[in-house]
Order: C-alpha cells, then sequence, then structure tokens
C-alpha cells in the first residue's frame, strides 16, 4: 500500500465532488503537522485524507465532520472539519459546482474563532469566489 498525503488534494476531483485548496493551504498544513509530532501529524493527515476521499466520492458530510464556523459575505457560511487538535477550514464554492476550498489549517489549542482565522478565510473567499466573478 502506498502512502498518501494530503497534498494529493491540492486539487482533486472524485467520482461526484472537488476538493480545491486555496493558495498557501498546503504549507499551513505543513507547519501544523511540523507542531503536532511525526505520530499524531500521521494520524491526523490519514483522518482527513479519509474525510476527503469519502466526500469527493458521493458521502455527505455527516454530524461532526463538519461544523458550521462563521459569516462571509452574501450569505454565504465558512465550515471547520474538526479533527483534534486540527481544524481545517472551508467553504462550498459558488463558482464551481460539488466543490470545496481548504482555506487553511490550524492547530486549534483555543476554545473560540480566532479574528485572524476568519480575516484569512474571507480573504481567501474573496480571492476564489469574487476573483472567479470578474474574469
Amino acid at each position: 500500500m502506498s502512502e498518501r498525503s494530503i497534498h494529493e488534494f491540492g486539487d482533486k476531483q472524485g467520482s461526484v465532488r472537488r476538493v480545491k485548496h486555496a493558495p498557501g493551504a498546503l504549507e499551513s498544513w505543513e507547519k501544523v503537522a511540523a507542531k503536532l509530532g511525526s505520530r499524531k501529524a500521521a494520524l491526523v493527515e490519514g483522518q482527513l485524507i479519509a474525510v476527503f476521499d469519502d466526500w469527493i466520492n458521493g458521502c455527505r458530510f455527516h454530524m461532526g465532520w463538519a461544523e458550521s464556523e462563521g459569516n462571509l459575505a452574501g450569505g454565504a457560511r465558512f465550515f471547520a472539519i474538526r479533527r483534534i487538535p486540527v481544524r481545517a477550514y472551508f467553504w462550498y464554492s459558488k463558482s464551481s459546482r460539488n466543490t470545496i476550498v481548504v482555506s487553511h489549517y490550524v492547530n486549534k489549542t483555543w476554545r473560540k474563532l480566532r479574528r485572524e482565522d476568519t480575516a484569512r478565510v474571507m480573504a481567501n473567499w474573496e480571492r476564489e469566489q469574487a476573483g472567479d466573478l470578474n474574469k
């Protein structure tokens, strides 16, 4: 069996859906993984790969897989895939059907959503979504 990496989901189309990562998202994973230690990082990465694989191949996000975290412009929302202690912040793309865009990853050791994480999601959302509308 070959070893898998979260990097294969940089922009991956499954049989039903697609996962994309915003610029800098995979780099944020590397920073988070370095803080976790190799065993914990491998465990969390495997869990994230399983969630992404299931989702792109037709499974819906089940309760506990992804939780609503905050609001974006135009009534859109962003979510977090929670694999303690890691959060993967994402939104459902309006410009690409059946696609989620992962904004970034954090090693969350605090209770509440930080302003800087919300700002980063919003900046990535504006770059990806609003930029697509102006092409």
